[in-house]
This record gives C-alpha cells, structure tokens and sequence, in this order.
C-alpha cells in the first residue's frame, strides 16, 4: 500500500475498525490505492455517517424531546 493512503488509514480510528472487519478491502487498495475514495463512501454508508444518516438521527432526536414535553405538559 503506498504511503498516502496508509497514512489516512492509520489517522482514523474509523476506517481502522472497518477493515478489521472487511478485510476485503486490504487487497484492494493495496492493488488500487487510487480506490481509497470508494472504501471511504463505503465506510460511510455502512455505518451510516452520511450527512442523510446524521441529519435523519437528529430529527428522531428533535421528535423525541418533542413528544417528551408534550407529555410532560399534559400531565
């Protein structure tokens, strides 16, 4: 694997924890390092750390308070 790309591995713990579960991924990039844009789309949307995931979990968050005062207030 050539230097850049396992220098943006070993820099988040993220994508570490990812290909230990996806080995897979170690011989792709190692034969395409150029790939790395892909296993990092990848690790987003499997984990769900799209902007979509993260904006979505904020709206459960919203809906939930929300539903907490209104209970709160009718008792």
């Amino acid at each position: 694997m050539i230097k850049e790309v396992t220098d943006k591995l070993y820099s988040n713990d993220i994508y570490l924890n990812y290909l230990r579960f996806h080995p897979k991924w170690y011989m792709i990039l190692e034969r395409y390092p150029e790939s790395f844009s892909e296993f990092e789309k990848e690790v987003k949307v499997n984990l769900k750390l799209t902007f979509n995931d993260k904006l979505n979990n904020f709206k459960k968050q919203v809906d939930f308070v929300s539903g907490l005062m209104k209970y709160l207030n009718n008792n």
